[in-house]
């Protein structure tokens, strides 16, 4: 039997029932509550900033907006494993989720392709994956949150 992942807050209750419907994890995921946490990520991608954390939008402003052309190398914000690849979330195309140390988690969606699959360890700048379009036809982005525990905590704190 599979267990659940307790990684999202009220925004992302459709996804934790959708994932647990399409996948199987083998190890618990867990978290603690959101603390000072002393962790530095790199962009995923360079682009401009079309939605900041906390701005209304896709996501409900859990995250940040990144302008790019269909394509682009999206990197791994930091060393993790992937715990979710695929497109069974509707709304966000393909959808990364990687877990890091700390009770970390960086979420990486609107993408045309994810290159890494659920239970791959990858390095901090490797290709996960190519941008995208959101569903609704709006240009070129990726949607980038980063989690400590269940918390959405703005990205930009935590990138150079």
């Amino acid at each position: 039997a599979g267990i659940l992942i307790y990684i999202f807050d009220e925004m992302m209750d459709d996804v934790v029932s959708k994932l647990c419907a399409h996948i199987r994890v083998q190890e618990k995921v867990t978290y603690t509550k959101p603390s000072k946490v002393n962790v530095k990520l790199h962009w995923p991608l360079r682009g401009k900033i079309l939605r900041t954390f906390g701005q209304s939008g896709k996501g409900g402003g859990k995250g940040l907006e990144i302008s790019a052309q269909e394509g682009t190398k999206v990197s791994a914000a930091a060393a993790g494993k992937g715990i979710y690849s695929g497109d069974g979330v509707q709304g966000f195309g393909h959808l990364m989720i990687l877990q890091h140390e700390n009770d970390v988690f960086t979420i990486y969606g609107f993408n045309s392709l994810n290159h890494v699959k659920q239970g791959q360890f990858v390095s901090q700048g490797q290709r996960i994956a190519s941008s995208g379009r959101p569903p609704s036809g709006e240009g070129g982005r990726l949607h980038f949150e980063v989690r400590i525990g269940k918390k959405a905590v703005d990205p930009i704190l935590y990138l150079p």
